[in-house]
């Protein structure tokens, strides 16, 4: 799988970043990528776009929580809209947080398994359709607008 570029930031409506744990947080390379995106949030380019994270740690108490919400910290300055799982599917109570995906792969286990693969698939599922409900409800509401001024004119 190619690299994300700012170019798909762009094209995007919606965001998912994964990123293993460092101590707590994202890792360095997936936090320099993000501070590349100064340009983008300057300009207002990231506004309103729908994002949610995910991680894997090498232990059960790694920081996933933490990582994920360190992750969330640079969609708000951003002004997208968070999209997290929740606890809005029976699955995500195996999967152990409402903040996003995680899974705990430390050695000897195995990569993925049907819990962390339901709840990623929930939560990329979750995104999409907030996604185009967010989409066609500010769509809408220009339209709406544009008849607006229109009438007044």
């Amino acid at each position: 799988m190619p690299e994300a570029t700012l170019d798909d930031l762009l094209w995007a409506d919606g965001l998912m970043f994964g990123t293993p744990t460092r101590y707590g947080l994202p890792t360095s390379q997936l936090k320099q990528f993000i501070d590349t995106t100064g340009g983008l949030w300057a300009e207002g380019k990231l506004v309103n776009k729908t994002a949610t994270s995910f991680t894997s740690t090498a232990t059960a108490h790694g920081g996933h929580e933490t990582t994920i919400v360190a992750l969330n910290n640079t969609f708000y300055h951003r002004g997208c809209v968070l999209v997290p799982p929740g606890y809005a599917d029976e699955n995500q109570m195996q999967a152990g947080t409402p903040y996003g995906a995680t899974h705990v792969a430390r050695e000897g286990r195995p990569l993925r398994g049907d819990v962390e693969v339901t709840s990623v698939r929930f939560q990329a599922e979750r995104l999409v359709q907030i996604t185009r409900a967010l989409k066609t409800g500010l769509a809408a509401q220009e339209r709406e607008l544009a008849t607006a001024t229109r009438a007044r004119a």
